[in-house]
Order: structure tokens, then sequence, then C-alpha cells
């Protein structure tokens, strides 16, 4: 899974199994944020997997919520 890490200028960070890696942020197609998860496409590019990603928000806020209660 490749996840993004952080964003600094045109510097992305992600993060995938073996470790990180950084990519300029002319190779992602879209509006990103951290925590996105992504999908790289055969040139190179990078788009975000707009249904993984909500999956591991709510995921995350649950367990969140089950920390508080």
């Amino acid at each position: 899974m490749l996840t993004i890490e952080k964003i600094e200028g045109k510097i992305v960070t992600v993060e995938d199994d073996d470790g990180s890696f950084n990519a300029d942020i002319s190779l992602f197609d879209g509006k990103i944020r951290e925590g996105d998860i992504l999908t790289r496409l055969p040139d190179g590019h990078f788009i975000k997997d707009e249904k993984a990603t909500e999956q591991r928000r709510k995921d995350i806020l649950k367990l969140q919520n089950s920390l508080w209660n």
C-alpha cells in the first residue's frame, strides 16, 4: 500500500511496505493530502485511491473513538 506521509513544497514523501521514498509533486494527479492512499500508474504517476482513502479514514476514526469510550 502506498500512503502519503508528508508534503513539503514540491516534494511528497510516500510510504510503502519497504519504507519510504520522495517523489516530485508533479507526479501526482489531482488534489492530494497527507494520509491519502495511492495507486501508481504504469507511467510513474500516482493517483489517489478515493475508496481506500475514505475507508482508512473511517477505520482510524473508529479506532480513535474506541480509545475514548
